[in-house]
């Protein structure tokens, strides 16, 4: 067995965070119980952590990791399965520390990398909704 070598590898990575993602929303049925098992493992394959790390770990630790664990590209995609596991969760308290994470992480992001997507503008509208609501 030989070491493979892959030129795109992050870009790899991020298309199957993509595909995640999507079955992650398209999942999603408004009447139907969401599966938290496939938002648990996602944390797991795509980013080395439990969920309940993501859940009691303070900002400051968030960005440390992020920093130090992840590539630039990882962060947004970590911020979006926190958005989409605040918006499946039915407890008030997970969904409010959720919902903070996915907003502190799509911040950081943009301005790490100096720019700003006008999806993520609506995400955070929609962050900022949920959070004024609950």
């Amino acid at each position: 067995m030989g070491i493979r070598y892959e030129k795109d590898t992050i870009l790899n990575w991020i298309n199957e965070m993509g595909k995640f993602l999507r079955l992650l929303v398209d999942k999603y049925e408004a009447f139907e119980e969401p599966d938290p098992l496939l938002v648990e493992n996602g944390y797991r394959e795509f980013f080395s952590k439990e969920r309940g790390w993501m859940l009691t770990a303070s900002e400051e630790q968030l960005q440390i990791y992020v920093d130090q664990e992840l590539d630039v590209e990882q962060i947004r995609p970590l911020a979006l399965l926190l958005l989409q596991d605040a918006l499946v969760t039915k407890d008030t308290e997970e969904q409010q520390t959720l919902l903070k994470r996915s907003k502190f992480l799509l911040n950081y992001v943009s301005t790490k990398i100096g720019s700003f997507s006008f999806e993520d503008y609506g995400n955070l509208a929609t962050i900022d909704k949920l959070l004024r609501t609950s």
